[in-house]
C-alpha cells in the first residue's frame, strides 16, 4: 500500500509537513529521503509521488518506434523528484487564475476533476513557477512512465484499452475522463494517466536527433528549437501514440484541446 504523508494546513494557508520522523517546519516537497510512490500534497494542492533516482533505457530499439525515438540509450536520473500524481485539473488551474488574474481557457469545459486543456507551454510554465514547481524534463517523464524495467506502457508491455483513456475508450463528450480514473494503469512510481487522456508538456525543446548525442546523466534536450516536447498520447489516439517511449511535439505558443500538463519538483 502506498505510504501517504500527512499534510496539515496552517492558519495562514501554507502547507506544513506533519509526518512522524520529519521536521515539522519543512515543506514536504523539500524532503529527499522518501520511498518510491510515497505521496504528499504539493504547493498547488495536488498530490505528488516520489520518483527515486535510478537508471533506465530511454527510447526504442531501431527496429521499433519512430526515428525520433532512436537510438535506445541508457540514462541516469541522478536525483529523486516529486511528480504530480495526475495532470493539473480544471479546479487547480481555475484557482491559479483566481490567484494571479490569468485567463482560464474557455474550451477547457469539462468537469472540475478533468484535466485542464488548451494551455500553451508558456501557460504551463507560468503555473508551475507560481507554485515553485516546474515541468518535467523529457527524461524525467519517460522514467516515471516506464521505470527501470523499461515498460512499453505504464502498467506493462501489453496494451489494454481499459487501462487508460484513448480512442477506443473515450470519456464523457467523447473526450477526457476525470484524472485518476484508471488506477489499474498506474505506473511503477504511482503516477496516473501517464498514457492517454491528454498530451503532457515537458520542459525540453524537441529535436529529431536528440538521442544521438544525449548525455548519459539527466539530459535536458537541445538548447533551442521550434517545438516543445509533449508526451503520453491523448483521448483520440491509439496504442502506438500512447507508448511511454513515443515522442511528440507542439508549438509552445499554441494551445490544444488534447493537451495538458503535470508538475515536478526536485528537492
Amino acid at each position: 500500500m502506498r505510504n501517504t504523508l500527512l499534510i496539515v494546513a496552517s492558519a495562514c494557508g501554507a502547507l506544513w509537513f506533519a509526518a512522524a520522523g520529519y521536521c515539522q517546519d519543512a515543506r514536504p516537497w523539500e524532503q529527499q529521503d522518501a520511498a518510491v510512490s510515497d505521496e504528499i500534497v504539493g504547493p498547488d494542492g495536488g498530490k505528488m509521488v516520489w520518483v527515486p533516482a535510478g537508471e533506465f533505457t530511454m527510447g526504442s530499439p531501431n527496429d521499433q518506434g519512430e526515428d525520433a525515438e532512436h537510438p535506445a540509450h541508457r540514462v541516469r536520473i541522478t536525483k529523486g523528484f516529486w511528480l504530480g500524481r495526475c495532470t493539473v485539473t480544471n479546479a487547480q488551474y481555475r484557482r491559479y487564475c483566481q490567484e494571479t488574474g490569468a485567463q482560464f481557457p474557455q474550451d477547457s469545459d469539462q468537469g472540475d476533476d478533468h484535466p485542464v486543456v488548451c494551455v500553451t507551454w508558456n501557460d504551463a510554465v507560468a503555473y508551475c513557477q507560481h507554485y515553485g514547481l516546474a515541468l518535467p524534463t523529457e527524461a524525467q517523464w519517460e522514467y516515471a512512465a516506464r521505470g527501470p524495467e523499461g515498460r512499453e506502457y505504464p502498467w506493462g508491455n501489453v496494451w489494454e484499452d481499459g487501462k487508460c483513456c484513448n480512442a477506443a475508450n473515450k470519456g464523457p463528450k467523447g473526450r477526457t475522463f476525470p484524472v485518476g480514473s484508471f488506477p489499474e494503469g498506474t505506473s511503477w512510481c504511482g503516477a496516473l494517466d501517464m498514457a492517454g487522456n491528454v498530451w503532457q508538456w515537458c520542459r525540453d525543446w524537441f529535436g529529431n536527433d536528440t538521442y544521438a548525442n544525449s548525455p548519459a546523466a539527466d539530459p535536458t534536450g537541445p538548447d533551442t528549437g521550434k517545438f516543445r516536447v509533449e508526451r503520453g498520447g491523448a483521448w483520440r489516439y491509439d496504442a502506438v501514440l500512447c507508448r511511454s517511449a513515443d515522442r511528440s511535439n507542439f508549438d509552445p505558443e499554441r494551445d490544444n484541446i488534447r493537451g495538458g500538463f503535470r508538475c515536478v519538483v526536485t528537492p
